[in-house]
């Protein structure tokens, strides 16, 4: 009974996981400047294995912290560069067609 009991613990400890890093991916995509997201990140990673590796725990608790770090990290990484994309895609090629324009129409007024 008590191994059914704790598998299920386990279990429902590890759909909290899985959504609450859904939740801060959510965030990261969403967030302004991933690139100052990525170093608060890795600060608060440094901050959190330092904390965690003074105290006893399990090798396996160090893993799972760790690999919740990767998987953010990775998120931030792919947020980075899809703003990266869009900056470059939404920035006009020459500016040189709007100056242009814009002496044409200056033309056109003057008499």
């Amino acid at each position: 009974m008590t191994d059914t009991r704790e598998t299920e613990n386990m279990r429902f400890l590890a759909g909290q996981v899985h959504a609450l890093v859904g939740f801060c991916v959510t965030l990261i995509n969403t967030h302004p400047s991933p690139a100052d997201l990525s170093l608060h990140l890795d600060a608060v990673e440094q901050i959190t294995l330092a904390h965690v590796e003074s105290t006893l725990v399990i090798e396996e608790f160090l893993h799972g912290v760790r690999n919740v770090f990767d998987r953010l990290r990775t998120a931030v990484a792919s947020a980075e560069t899809r703003q990266a994309s869009q900056s470059k895609a939404s920035r006009p090629l020459s500016p040189q067609p709007a100056r242009r324009k814009a002496r044409r129409r200056a033309r056109q007024r003057t008499p």
